[in-house]
């Protein structure tokens, strides 16, 4: 099955080429008083950017203003950690056409840095926001609903009476594990509302204490989130099975504490270009997670990003029952989420299923896991994990143990319902 591409509002037939921001159009509800959350949000994000001690802003070609700020005034003592050590990048092709990376925005030599010893902040685009939804809501990522786990699985699925659906392509593999990694490929998603997301994603979490808590990261198009409609980075945790998101107990990005920030180059929200070409030159990105020193670091093009504490995790708990001490589920997918529940017109990856393969599907490969504490990675296997929520919309091609330079992969994704 072939699909044509679309996009969304004010996108071009060159999708590199649209920077330019939006104002959605309200979903018709009388219930919501819109400007009571749209002043509820901005004194939030106002309040958090006045914490900021910014030494400089400056502004990305693609329109986005970061402030930089001193590294170490993101901790109240100023201790800053140390990264693992730099880890080698996957290397070897499984097909003829070379694979590259993807460059992040201020890799580019036009884009301007910050001082020396500071590191960059994605400030928030108040004026593109949708003000749909309070802010409570706008924080969660399953709008403030409790999850479950699936089949006891990894995976965590928004549990009844959650607020809009959540269609995945995933595998999962339960084990004790210290982190993993992967190379996504960037394609850019069709995505039908700005309340919508689509995405690619890591993801480690521990459950042992019934609710999951977990570390993600990936390749994400939610332009409710980051105010356009261009994919990002994006990080995001919960401590509590997704119930709230706030300071410490979990969100995206920066919209909660939460995150530090170390490299000076990838950040949270950053974009990459160019992108994958359906049918033609494939982009990648790699992330990776590993849990260090009481850190849960996140690498990203071979560089350490930042981290999130091991003590988040903990609460008045056991160590050793937590996230902060280990995880019990490793995961890698594709997800759609859309405020209604009818299926929605949003893509996953390319917008073309997983079995359609090289240059046409999303991809990720040599995906591994580490098994121990200092640095032993294998091959994944989700085989017992394998998940389609609805494979007339969104369906994975898995290879684990391939034999081939690739490893462990899988290609995901979908058109939904066309």
């Amino acid at each position: 099955m072939t699909t044509t591409r679309r996009y969304g509002p004010f996108q071009s037939d060159d999708p590199e080429s649209d920077v330019r921001a939006y104002k959605p159009l309200p979903r018709a509800s009388a219930a919501v008083d819109h400007e009571a959350i749209r002043a509820e949000m901005i004194d939030y994000f106002s309040a958090r950017h006045r914490r900021l001690r910014v030494e400089k802003s400056t502004h990305t070609p693609r329109g986005q203003i970061l402030d930089w700020i001193p590294i170490e005034s993101q901790l109240r003592k100023g201790n800053i950690a140390s990264p693992p050590p730099r880890s080698e990048l996957p290397s070897g092709t499984l097909h003829h056409e070379p694979e590259l990376l993807a460059a992040a925005e201020l890799e580019h030599a036009d884009c301007e840095r910050g001082p020396a010893g500071t590191v960059p902040v994605l400030r928030k685009k108040l004026e593109a926001l949708g003000y749909t939804k309070p802010l409570r809501q706008y924080l969660s990522k399953t709008g403030g609903q409790p999850v479950l786990n699936f089949r006891g699985r990894g995976v965590v699925m928004p549990g009844p009476g959650a607020r809009g659906t959540h269609r995945l392509a995933t595998s999962s593999q339960n084990l004790l594990c210290f982190g993993g990694e992967g190379l996504f490929s960037c394609f850019d998603p069709y995505v039908d509302n700005s309340d919508e997301h689509s995405l690619i994603q890591i993801g480690l979490s521990n459950s042992d204490l019934g609710a999951p808590q977990t570390v993600e990261a990936g390749w994400q198009k939610y332009p409710d989130i980051l105010g356009d409609w261009v994919p990002h980075l994006f990080v995001y945790y919960t401590t509590n099975g997704y119930a709230r998101d706030d300071d410490d107990l979990g969100g995206y990005n920066l919209d909660v504490d939460g995150w530090v920030q170390h490299d000076d180059v990838i950040y949270p929200g950053t974009t990459f270009t160019p992108y994958s070409r359906f049918a033609g030159e494939q982009r990648m990105i790699s992330i990776k997670y590993q849990l260090w020193r009481d850190n849960w670091w996140l690498s990203c093009q071979g560089r350490w990003v930042g981290y999130y504490p091991a003590r988040l995790f903990m609460g008045n708990q056991s160590v050793f029952s937590t996230l902060g001490d280990h995880a019990d589920s490793i995961g890698f997918w594709g997800e759609v989420a859309s405020f209604d529940a009818p299926p929605s017109r949003t893509d996953m990856g390319s917008g073309h299923f997983g079995h359609e393969g090289w240059t046409r599907a999303a991809y990720m490969h040599n995906l591994r896991v580490q098994t121990g504490r200092e640095s032993t990675m294998v091959d994944y296997d989700g085989s017992r994990g394998l998940y389609a929520s609805d494979p007339s919309l969104y369906d994975i091609d898995a290879h684990f143990h391939s034999g081939t330079p690739w490893g462990s992969y899988q290609f995901v994704g979908g058109p939904g319902a066309g």
